[in-house]
């Protein structure tokens, strides 16, 4: 063999980063349908789709880089998809509201946060795990996420979806430290 041994360790560490690479991207690529579900619902789906993209690439990174990060994907996908499918269905359904601005509007991403981040606290990895690392990555997901839903109410939606994920999170994540 003329190839000595540190070029044979380094594409053997490139073809292994490869196909870690592409099994994160199988198991992302599942989420491109919710980003597409604003387009059957939204009048301005782009700022939605462009948080759909986001959450996919977030996704795709923390699976592929894996350990802590891994973690926390799973539990911000759960979390992130009350803030997301909620204020679709208001959407779709045809809520009240006929101007383009409505109080209910945000009302609905605050209650879907709420709802989302009660869901974030009850499934995501405890704080003190790999120093935090896996909840701020199940947070990051649930906001992306939730995002793709809330962005069609503009930065209203977004901040309320957020004051909501927090406000929901952290009395169940208290509590759970108190068990402990």
């Amino acid at each position: 063999m003329g190839i000595p041994e540190t070029t044979l360790a380094a594409r053997a560490c490139h073809a292994y980063e490869i196909g870690r690479l592409n099994s994160a991207l199988r198991r992302a690529v599942l989420l491109l349908p919710l980003p597409g579900l604003t387009l059957l619902c939204c009048p301005d789906p782009a700022r939605s789709l462009i948080a759909g993209i986001g959450l996919v690439a977030a996704v795709t990174f923390c699976l592929w880089r894996g350990q802590a990060l891994r973690r926390g994907v799973r539990p911000g996908l759960v979390a992130g998809l009350v803030p997301l499918s909620i204020p679709l269905v208001a959407q779709v359904t045809g809520h009240m509201c006929q101007a383009s601005r409505c109080l209910l509007d945000p009302t609905v991403c605050i209650l879907a946060g709420i709802a989302g981040g009660v869901a974030l606290g009850v499934f995501a990895p405890r704080p003190r795990d790999a120093h935090g690392i896996p909840l701020v990555t199940a947070s990051l997901i649930a906001g992306l996420a939730g995002s793709v839903g809330c962005w069609m109410y503009g930065l209203i939606g977004i901040g309320g979806m957020v004051v909501g994920l927090v406000a929901g999170a952290a009395p169940v994540l208290v509590a759970r430290r108190v068990r402990e």
